[in-house]
């Protein structure tokens, strides 16, 4: 099953977002992006950019997007975390193709309420 799949059918994520891309709410002010090109370090934060462009009427005000995808490189957990200084967190979820790792950052963020943790932590008990 690819991961993508598996991780819509048993998460579930059922709340659809009508935009460009492949988009879930998975609770309020939190969101779920699945991205299927290869996502490496020189496109990460260019990535940010069609994301927030392309979504700008789809979500609420104060969110966190956690961008599930594929890559090839290996990654720091503070490497997966952006915050645009206003009102919105980007999470990268990341399966490496090469040696199946997954990099993803776990942290907890009390601003706005936007948390990602126990979705990470879902994340990772659909996965293993």
């Amino acid at each position: 099953m690819i991961i993508k799949d598996k991780l819509i059918k048993e998460y579930p994520l059922t709340k659809k977002i009508d935009c460009s891309f492949e988009c879930f709410e998975v609770m309020k002010r939190r969101y779920v992006i699945f991205y299927d090109e290869k996502i490496n370090k020189e496109n990460m934060e260019s990535l940010l950019d069609v994301f927030n462009d392309n979504s700008k009427n789809s979500f609420t005000e104060k969110r966190t997007l956690i961008i599930v995808g594929h890559t090839d490189e290996k990654f720091n957990k503070k490497d997966l975390l952006f915050f645009n200084g206003v009102d919105t967190f980007v999470v990268y979820y990341l399966i490496n193709d090469n040696n199946k790792e997954i990099y993803f950052n776990d942290q907890r963020v009390f601003w706005f309420s936007v948390d990602w943790k126990k979705i990470i932590k879902k994340f990772n008990e659909i996965l293993k």
